[in-house]
């Protein structure tokens, strides 16, 4: 395990909660599938929060972590949870809104969740209009934690971290 990765700072925002215990949370799903902190708790968390408006911010970021996942052996896998996240606060059709969170869950082969009330937003400092990307321990402390686009130097950087804590090659 690479010992000074663990010790990485955030790069591209400051005044984060790196390196402090992760807020609790609860978002729910276009299909009323609830998620909390607890539940991913003894994994390493790989989260995007994002609005609508910022998903493509960091799709080559996306693209590799995706393809750093689908080379993990079972056991790493198991171990690492995969969480996007949508900021719904105020939206005015609530049904559109799960319809495309049920839609784009299949299209992106994972469940994403809406905050709905935006607490998740405000709990992690999350910058309104930008994909805001967290790596949270199996601990639960907050181990990276970037706004706006990440650089393509940053995406080798991202995996370094997550092979120390997810026990991967």
């Amino acid at each position: 395990m690479a010992l000074a990765a663990l010790q990485l700072p955030c790069h591209a925002a400051s005044g984060t909660l790196t390196g402090n215990p992760a807020p609790d949370f609860k978002v729910l799903s276009g299909d009323n599938k609830t998620l909390a902190l607890s539940d991913i708790k003894g994994k390493t968390a790989v989260l995007f929060y994002e609005s609508k408006n910022a998903v493509e911010q960091n799709r080559k970021l996306k693209a590799a972590l995706n393809g750093f996942f689908d080379r993990q052996p079972d056991g790493i896998k198991a171990g690492i949870a995969r969480i996007a996240v949508v900021d719904c606060k105020g939206v005015l059709f609530g049904g559109v809104w799960k319809k495309n969170l049920r839609d784009n869950s299949v299209k992106e082969g994972m469940t994403i969740y809406g905050d709905w009330d935006g607490s998740m937003a405000a709990d992690y400092m999350a910058k309104e209009g930008a994909s805001n990307f967290i790596i949270i321990d199996k601990g639960g402390t907050v181990r990276y934690f970037a706004s706006g686009r990440i650089e393509d130097g940053e995406i080798g950087v991202i995996e370094g971290l997550l092979k120390g804590l997810a026990g991967g090659n």
